[in-house]
């Protein structure tokens, strides 16, 4: 718009003369002396209120667009497309709104003589179409511009809006639908649902009843929209909904996702996402991250409860978000929404059900059997150096392509998160395993290879690579790198086993034990409460060969599995074989097994027919006290003969 036109929608009376424009009244706030100064300066019109009034309120107080102060006519050619005339109760016209092409609009009246005057200084600002509207005694259609209301005129239905368009609904409005049943129809953004709640608190008391429409469809903004899509109108009184929904509009949708809580808004690519959601004793504390189409703008991990920890998130990503009609106060306002119910939100996915008992006794599906349950989680644990990680690439390859040579197993594609070792001795590792199992070397492994990382830098990596190759187990090696606190610490470790959940329901983790025991893993007893099953890995040298001793110490609803012990046969520096130990090869680990001594003895005998305790100590390692004690008070044994000072006991039958 040129600078004169743009000038004539102010009164000529009072206005000063300044420096490249004048001061005129501001038609933003009720203005007394001309408090807004309008220049040009080379193709642009510059406002500037002194009471602060923003430019775009100001545009749009006179019914323009933020396009209308560019004055460049070789780039912008205007021109009228469509003349929308406001008339009184008695079909006088008043005014007309004008729309350009390109998109803008202007506002005009006659004068005394009939020219078209380009403001509506002094003239009395009705609703459209309002003649018709007083005389209706069924539904309005509230809509934001003339172009929706006059489609659904076209459509057979009655309808209005107001001049000026969002920011611009005057409560006086409200008078001319007393008893009347109004539907508003919103357009479906910021200004538009704002629009919407202008009208509908300026009709309580007053309208017989009010509903609003929230049209569906991502890719529909407007009345207009909607019926060029559905082309029926038959379809949109079964939209009606109730008022409460606008101001509900801008509440977080929230969606467990990715291992987070997230909102995105409608018709907005900004993502709010919390991670490690959790009450501490300053107050409610989270891992913050604003995406822009899932590309990350800032995260940090704060209290959520503290507004300058908020405002600095927000600022830090408002420096990279380049969104048309989207403030840096905007971004705030929606940092502060999603962060204030999002507690509420945590709490609300873990309510009470009833709760009936089921007698179905399906057998557990087992990964492999017995030590990876599927939808379970498991610990195997040991001091370093003892076979863990072997152990852990075999049992992960011979899931991963379904190879029972070793163990039992069902196939599943697996991940396995190296934080421990160089890429290149996993890379050894696997070519050797791969060859046990009767796989070429360079059959592949799904690895993050992430030495010196935790498990917590390496989380979002892990989260997607589960979505992109549907991973149902993953393995991490080890605990000792997750990152969350003193593994001694109750609380670092329940996040640790709630971490490991949540990215997936099957996995599997390597521990280490302290040094003053190799009983139990290094840390808090909360490793083995959280886990579904624990199992400690013993090994013995005898020669070029590794012997691993698998003993469940712990398992939730599972019954007792021997240990198994497995020999691990080396050719100089590479693991050359893996195969189940004979009886009696690795007898320290045998001898150290907790809960199958009985088993163990029992074997023994059966397999010689009758043994002395001396003999059983020699082969197996017990105590020669536990041993007597066992032979003659457990009622499984029966003495057979006596030879000199040595008695002879036999398997009862």
């Amino acid at each position: 718009m040129d600078f004169e036109t743009f000038l004539s929608y102010f009164p000529a009376k009072p206005r000063d003369k300044i420096k490249d424009g004048y001061n005129v009244l501001c038609p933003s706030h009720p203005d007394k002396q001309p408090s807004l100064s309008i220049a040009q300066v080379e193709d642009k019109i510059l406002l500037h209120c002194k009471a602060g009034c923003e430019t775009e309120n100001i545009v749009a107080s006179l019914g323009l667009e933020m396009a209308d102060l560019f004055t460049n006519k070789n780039d912008i050619k205007h021109k009228i497309v469509a003349e929308y005339s406001y008339k009184n109760e008695v079909g006088e016209e008043l005014f007309q709104v004008v729309r350009y092409e390109p998109k803008s609009f202007a506002q005009r009246h006659k004068n005394s003589k009939g020219e078209w005057i380009w403001n509506l200084t002094g003239v009395r600002r009705v609703l459209y179409h309002l003649p018709e509207i007083l005389q209706e005694t069924g539904i309005i259609y509230l809509t934001e511009g003339e172009g929706d209301a006059d489609k659904l005129w076209e459509w057979g239905q009655v309808a209005t809006t107001s001049p000026g368009g969002a920011n611009n609904w005057r409560p006086e409005y409200a008078d001319c639908l007393i008893g009347k049943r109004i539907v508003v129809i919103p357009d479906k953004d910021k200004a538009g649902y704002g629009y919407a709640r202008s009208v509908i608190k300026s009709l309580e008391g007053k309208a017989r009843e009010t509903k609003c429409i929230i049209l569906p469809g991502d890719d529909v903004k407007d009345f207009s929209d909607w019926i060029r899509r559905e082309n029926d109108i038959a379809k949109l009184p079964f939209l009606e909904q109730d008022i409460s929904l606008l101001f509900e509009i801008d509440k977080p949708h929230y969606q467990q996702k990715e291992g987070g809580i997230i909102w995105q808004k409608p018709g907005q690519s900004i993502i709010f996402k919390a991670n490690e959601l959790a009450q501490q004793r300053t107050g409610i504390h989270s891992r913050i991250s604003i995406y822009l189409d899932y590309k990350p703008l800032a995260w940090t991990l704060c209290n959520i409860e503290r507004a300058e920890e908020r405002i600095r998130l927000a600022n830090s990503a408002y420096s990279y978000l380049k969104i048309k009609d989207y403030t840096k106060e905007d971004l705030r306002r929606d940092l502060d929404i999603f962060c204030l119910g999002l507690w509420d939100y945590h709490l609300s996915t873990i309510s009470p059900e009833m709760m009936i008992g089921d007698e179905t006794q399906d057998p557990p599906t087992f990964y492999l059997h017995p030590y990876i349950l599927a939808e379970g989680g498991s610990i195997l644990f040991s001091p370093p150096g003892r076979g863990k990680s072997n152990t852990a690439l075999a049992w992960g390859q011979s899931i991963n392509y379904g190879i029972s040579k070793l163990w039992k197993v069902q196939k599943a594609p697996v991940l396995y998160i190296n934080l421990e070792r160089s890429a290149q001795t996993l890379r050894r590792r696997l070519a050797n395993v791969n060859k046990i199992l009767g796989l070429p070397a360079s059959h592949p492994l799904l690895t993050i290879n992430a030495r010196g990382k935790s498990l917590i830098d390496v989380a979002p990596i892990i989260r997607r690579s589960i979505k992109q190759y549907d991973i149902k187990l993953i393995i991490l090696d080890s605990i000792t790198r997750a990152g969350l606190g003193d593994l001694t610490e109750n609380q670092p470790v329940n996040r640790i086993i709630d971490t490991l959940s949540g990215l997936c329901p099957t996995w599997l983790a390597l521990g280490h034990t302290p040094r003053a025991s190799e009983e139990h893993i290094f840390g808090a007893v909360m490793f083995e409460a959280g886990a579904d099953i624990v199992i400690q890995l013993r090994s013995q040298i005898v020669e070029s060969k590794l012997g691993i001793g698998y003993e469940i110490v712990k398992a939730n609803e599972l019954p007792h599995f021997k240990q198994e012990i497995y020999a691990f046969e080396f050719n100089k520096w590479n693991l050359d074989n893996i195969r189940k130990a004979r009886a009696y090869e690795f007898s320290e680990i045998e001898s150290k097994s907790k809960t199958h001594m009985l088993d163990n003895i029992k074997d023994f005998v059966l397999d010689n027919g009758e043994a002395t305790t001396a003999e059983i100590e020699e082969a197996l390692g017990y105590n020669r006290a536990n041993i007597s004690t066992t032979l003659n008070h457990s009622g499984e044994f029966v003495k057979t003969r006596k030879q000199g000072r040595n008695q002879y006991y036999g398997v009862k039958i």
